[in-house]
């Protein structure tokens, strides 16, 4: 059974947020401060949610921890402060995801799937997002069988996000590898093509890193 471990201060959400990572029929450990779970990253667990404003210290040291533990363990940080420093920390400390408070609980089950990506298969050239099938070997992408029409550009564009997923991309590196050095305009350009993406493909979660670039979190 997948086991997740959720660190957060607020008693009733806390409560809320445990009662629906339950319903998806994970293991779920929950903990209100950093003593109790640092207890537990010894112990392991296929995924965490953390506070990063907690009584006893801030959440990044247990992200340290957990990541010096096994690198690969996704995190996803949630925090009632949204400044785009936080933000950019965190996944450069490695973090897998990060959502801002407020946020709906099944906005948090869906990330949480993401980072564990439950919901992805991968088979072959071929991977599976519920109802949507991208083939990467014959450059397309189809949902419930019915294909759906992309310019080479915004398919060169979809194949190098899902290729370097959960990593924060700068629009010149996503120009650079993406299209060529000098296969655009400017940097701008890009904003434009993961906006087409996000209304064509909307299982594709393109998450908008301010003052850097972008992140596929899929």
């Amino acid at each position: 059974m997948t086991k997740v471990c959720l660190v957060e201060d607020e008693e009733d959400l806390n409560a809320i947020l445990t009662i629906y990572l339950r319903k998806q029929g994970w293991d779920v450990r929950s903990f209100k401060d950093l003593g109790d779970a640092r207890q537990q990253v010894d112990e392991g667990a296929d995924a965490w949610v953390l506070d990063l404003m907690l009584p006893d210290g801030n959440g990044f040291e247990l992200m340290k921890l957990i990541k010096a533990r096994d690198a690969s363990t996704p995190v996803v940080l949630i925090s009632a402060r949204g400044d785009s420093i936080d933000r950019v920390l965190g996944f450069e400390m490695g973090c897998d995801d990060y959502i801002a408070k407020p946020f709906m609980p099944q906005e948090l089950i869906y990330r949480v799937k993401n980072a564990l990506q439950d919901d992805v298969r991968k088979t072959g050239s071929t991977m599976t997002f519920g109802d949507w099938v991208v083939d990467t070997e014959r450059h397309s992408v189809t949902c419930a069988s019915r294909p759906i029409q992309l310019t080479t550009k915004e398919y060169d564009l979809l194949a190098y996000l899902l290729e370097n997923q959960r990593e924060v991309l700068s629009r010149d590196k996503i120009m650079r590898d993406a299209w060529g050095a000098d296969d655009a305009d400017s940097p701008r350009s890009v904003d434009n093509f993961v906006k087409r993406l996000r209304v064509k493909l909307p299982f594709l979660h393109i998450e908008t890193i301010y003052g850097v670039g972008y992140r596929c979190v899929q």
